[in-house]
């Protein structure tokens, strides 16, 4: 079976330290929406995403952990405890990422750190990225993202004109009266879709594992040094950033490579209201995924509801240190 690895970007935001670089950066003109602590908060979901994989992705190969100096506590207990080889976990510095480019560190920004993951030393030539907060919720197979050499892409498409509507008056508003421009993941994914030519339409992408082709993305990026430039050079998003998962995918697109599917149900805790339902759809094996947003901002009783549902579901592929943690 082909080898594909899994990469998960994760940042610790209670660190101390990394606070105290992050403040060194911050202009006064940030946009709000680029610099919230939710942004970079913490609450133990990188344990919960390994355990997903250990548990529901059979075929992964290596798991590498994209971070800056910093390392989840008890990463280690994984091997320590059986539940995968002593090698199957690596932490992965943002200084071996952004080899050759080390003078656009640090950064604060998921849209750099993306770019750069190809990076990577040693990664398989398709590997799964997940954000920190995802997880696997059921079974997957390879054929749930590759297909030869055609990627499962799951979205829909989604036309352009209201968002670059929206986007032109914001850019008016900017500037003329200085109102930061948020930088939304939405305008991000138009944005990249537009640079491969799919100027009136974009594939629409959520919050899944998502398959992603290391060759054809560092190719383009090396092909358009412009573009990586401003891909790298902002320590926090910037509107002017594009989403380099949805660049790849149109690219796809574009050469034949994609089988394009209609989107999957979501375990998706966004905010209190959602919680009875994420719970619900957590125990539901016909949800494939799941997604733990803004787990910081709920009560301390809705917290300890969502908690203790992933404790029940990863019972058995959790660091021992944690379970005790939370006990």
């Amino acid at each position: 079976m082909q080898r594909v690895d899994i990469v998960i970007a994760w940042v610790d935001g209670n660190d101390v330290e990394l606070k105290k670089k992050r403040h060194k950066y911050l202009t006064g003109e940030d946009a709000s929406d680029a610099i919230s602590d939710t942004r970079f908060a913490s609450n133990d979901e990188i344990y919960y995403n390994i355990a997903s994989i250990l548990k529901y992705v059979p075929f992964s190969g290596k798991i590498y952990i994209v971070t800056d100096q910093q390392r989840p506590e008890f990463i280690d207990e994984f091997a320590k405890q059986g539940l995968c080889e002593a090698d199957k976990i690596r932490v992965v510095d943002h200084r071996e990422i952004f080899r050759g480019y080390e003078g656009y560190l640090p950064t604060f920004n998921t849209r750099p750190i993306e770019t750069m993951l190809w990076n990577i030393e040693g990664l398989s030539d398709y590997f799964i990225y997940l954000n920190d907060d995802f997880f696997f919720n059921a079974e997957v197979g390879l054929e749930d993202f590759l297909d030869g050499n055609n990627m499962i892409i799951h979205g829909h498409w989604r036309n352009s004109f209201a968002l670059k509507t929206k986007l032109k008056y914001r850019q008016f508003l900017n500037k003329k009266f200085g109102k930061p421009l948020q930088p939304k993941h939405m305008i991000a994914q138009m944005l990249s879709a537009d640079r491969i030519g799919f100027t009136q339409q974009f594939f629409e992408i959520h919050h899944y594992p998502h398959i992603v082709d290391r060759h054809i993305i560092k190719n383009y990026l090396l092909d358009h040094p412009e573009l990586l430039q401003t891909q790298l050079k902002s320590k926090f998003r910037s509107i002017e950033q594009i989403n380099p998962i949805a660049l790849m995918n149109h690219l796809k697109i574009k050469n034949n490579q994609a089988i394009l599917k209609p989107d999957l149900e979501l375990a998706y805790l966004k905010n209190e209201q959602s919680v009875n339902s994420f719970v619900q759809a957590v125990t539901n094996p016909n949800v494939k995924y799941g997604c733990i947003q803004s787990l910081d901002q709920l009560s301390k009783i809705a917290a300890e509801k969502v908690v203790n549902s992933m404790n029940e579901k990863f019972k058995g592929f959790l660091p021992n240190s944690l379970r005790m943690m939370l006990n």
